[in-house]
């Protein structure tokens, strides 16, 4: 779904610094999406709204709130988001742009159907929150879960100025009408209210794009749950996956020796949660640079390759633009590779200035640094899995997912009972023996693209 690459490569090829900052800002921001921003969004809303509470347990449970807010909302779509990926990009190569919208509808449909019934036992579980309260905690978790659908079809819309309007402009919102409801003594339902208002804005502007870009003379179709159309493979990986960002923080929440209650079952871990969230906020950078290598180069080199195969080029020309194709997924896998550990270099050079700058805890930096190297290694894994999507390879992607799970989960487990030394051990390492299994695969698969291509089809 190249759509945005398309205008990315018209700005880079003006060949200025301006225009290549503005090409990576763009990228930054589109890949980043939601995710990352709502982790800015949660811990400026914190410092805002934080001398207008009363009660200031309500800002530490307003952060716990949205933070498993977007973990519940994640974990529950990665059913869908790369299963429903894989059929809009199968719709776009064949042109059938009348079908994206009334499937993104009923996709929408499924999923806040379905996500009601999950997020259902949130009218037992918090009581004693109120009923406002956990209201709005659950059309949170469904309009979230929209807009990770939503998200799915971002890469290929064109418009990407204003998907970043969208995004800015959203957030904004939330930490606007957070200082205006701290002020007003809502309490930690009003502070829930701002974020839900704020994704309520993204959302609809989000889908506005969408309706736009993608007319049709239907409202609603639900062709992705054809027997063809429907791709396990995916809706497990895209779990998994999901499952093994997650896992690790799970593990620290829960565990009696780390973990602690903030109210009804939300609980946090004081010592685990501030760094891994703050390390997050430095694959930006990175995040950027994939997307800007994907959509572009390593895309056009993809779609050369395979115009050739269907084309009947000769043995010739294929072969050449194979090798093209390998050799820009290799620059592109190292330059992530590159950019996030000069990233990484520096802020943990830098890290004593920057937690005495936002007056952090000094004891939190050893696990900050651990994080930042685990983060970093997470993005390399998400570029890999990226280029074996490109190349389906499902079964690959399902194993590693699996795996993360499997060492994720263990691992920070295992790093709990060592000690606190250990911590963030199991998530760094975890990533480090996915990244090198993923890396062999892929290989592999470069090595047998060409048989496979021609006599496996």
């Amino acid at each position: 779904m190249a759509g945005i690459g398309f205008e990315l490569r018209k700005i880079i090829k003006k060949e200025d610094l301006l225009s290549i900052l503005k090409a990576y800002g763009y990228s930054a921001v589109i890949s980043s999406g939601p995710w990352i921003i709502s982790i800015i969004s949660i811990i400026v809303s914190g410092y805002v709204s934080y001398p207008y509470v009363e009660n200031k347990n309500d800002v530490i449970a307003f952060q716990v709130s949205v933070t498993y807010l977007l973990a519940l909302s994640l974990i529950y779509t990665g059913f869908f988001q790369l299963y429903f990926s894989r059929y809009v990009s199968d719709r776009l190569f064949e042109k059938s742009y009348s079908d994206v919208l009334p499937n993104i509808i009923g996709m929408l449909m499924i999923t806040v159907i379905l996500g009601f019934f999950v997020i259902m036992p949130a009218f037992v579980l918090f009581k004693e929150a109120g009923s406002f309260y956990t209201i709005i905690f659950v059309f949170t978790f469904l309009v979230l879960s929209g807009i990770w659908i939503l998200n799915v079809v971002l890469t290929s819309l064109k418009h990407y100025r204003f998907i970043v309007f969208a995004f800015l402009s959203s957030y904004l919102f939330t930490i606007v009408s957070v200082v205006v409801l701290s002020r007003m003594g809502t309490g930690l339902g009003g502070l829930l209210l701002s974020f839900f208002g704020g994704q309520i804005l993204l959302f609809f502007q989000l889908l506005g794009l969408i309706l736009y870009s993608f007319p049709s003379n239907r409202f609603v179709s639900f062709d992705f749950l054809g027997k063809r159309r429907v791709y396990f493979s995916l809706i497990l990986t895209g779990f998994f996956y999901n499952l093994g960002i997650w896992i690790d923080k799970f593990m620290f929440w829960f565990h009696p020796s780390t973990g602690e209650n903030v109210f009804s079952v939300l609980r946090n871990s004081i010592l685990y949660d501030l760094p891994i969230f703050l390390a997050y906020l430095a694959i930006v950078p990175g995040m950027a640079v994939f997307l800007l290598r994907l959509e572009t180069e390593f895309s056009e080199k993809y779609d050369s390759y395979y115009k050739a195969v269907r084309e009947g080029a000769t043995l010739e020309s294929i072969m050449k633009k194979h090798s093209d194709m390998v050799e820009t997924a290799r620059v592109s896998l190292f330059e992530v590779f590159r950019i996030q550990s000069i990233v990484i270099l520096v802020v943990f050079l830098a890290s004593e200035l920057i937690f005495s700058i936002f007056k952090f805890p000094t004891f939190y930096i050893p696990l900050f640094r651990i994080d930042l190297v685990g983060t970093g290694l997470q993005l390399f894994f998400m570029s890999i899995l990226a280029v074996t999507f490109y190349l389906d390879k499902r079964k690959n992607a399902l194993l590693l997912s699996f795996l993360f799970v499997i060492l994720n989960g263990s691992l920070s487990y295992l790093s709990i009972n060592m000690g606190i030394l250990f911590y963030g051990y199991g998530f760094a390492v975890s990533l480090l023996i996915v990244c090198v299994a993923a890396l062999l695969m892929l290989r592999k698969d470069f090595e047998r693209l060409n048989y496979e291509t021609f006599m496996l089809q």
